[in-house]
């Protein structure tokens, strides 16, 4: 027996199904036709220009789309602050909560980085400094993990820690640092130091105060205590500077 309205019944999933068909090939074309690179050089851009105290310089975009991209060649530089950070590659991938994930890349040695809508960020990987400062002069793979409160218009992180590590670095000079670990908690421009601690040339733990100098972080001064260690005996240590006198 014939069923008189089925053929009647299926038009109307036609017609979604072409409506559907029509709107993928829409948000297709505009996928790949959609001048990416440029949308997110301009949004680069303008984020240039939101961090006063940050400076983005890069090489090109690729990889690109409406997910993400990838910068060639990323230089960030602080103000008053010599030097800048490079990273060969950087490839974001945009999203809501974390708001973009960064995948830094320093020669090979990777970091990743969470950025927030709040004003929060992320961190943790591995950091080759020499491809990082962009000079022979300092060697080694740095670890570094944090999470910092960065406000827009703010030129320091408002609150947060930071953990830094490395069994072996080449500074300046040829001087060479051995077991090196360092962790601190931020509030504003003051720094409690929980743990300043190295194997060699010295066999430090110290813990202590810092002050971040909001114009040039080689600036930051800082005040150490703790112990050395020399054959088998234990010696009080203490120590201030800043940290232009402990890299350079």
């Amino acid at each position: 027996m014939e069923r008189p309205h089925a053929t009647e019944s299926s038009l109307p999933g036609r017609i979604l199904a072409r409506l559907l068909l029509i709107l993928l090939g829409f948000l297709i074309g505009i996928a790949l036709f959609t001048p990416w690179d440029k949308i997110w050089a301009s949004a680069l851009a303008e984020l240039d220009e939101k961090l006063l105290t940050i400076g983005l310089r890069w090489e090109g975009i690729d990889k690109d789309g409406p997910f993400g991209f990838r910068v060639r060649n990323l230089r960030i530089s602080f103000a008053d602050t010599p030097g800048s950070l490079i990273f060969n590659r950087a490839y974001v991938s945009m999203g809501f909560s974390p708001l973009a994930q960064v995948r830094l890349d320093t020669d090979g040695s990777q970091c990743e980085l969470k950025i927030y809508d709040t004003g929060m960020f992320e961190f943790e990987g591995n950091l080759n400094l020499t491809a990082l400062l962009g000079g022979a002069d300092f060697k080694g793979n740095l670890y570094v993990a944090g999470n910092l409160f960065m406000p827009a218009a703010a030129k320091l992180p408002q609150k947060g820690w930071i953990d830094l590590r490395s069994q072996q670095l080449l500074l300046p000079d040829d001087r060479v640092v051995e077991d090196v670990a360092f962790t601190a908690g931020i509030n504003g421009p003051d720094m409690k130091i929980h743990d300043f601690s190295m194997g060699k040339p010295l066999t430090l733990k110290t813990s202590g105060q810092g002050t971040l100098d909001p114009n040039n972080l080689y600036q930051t001064r800082f005040t150490l205590k703790g112990e050395r260690t020399i054959g088998k005996g234990v010696i009080p240590y203490a120590t201030q500077g800043t940290l232009a006198d402990v890299i350079w």
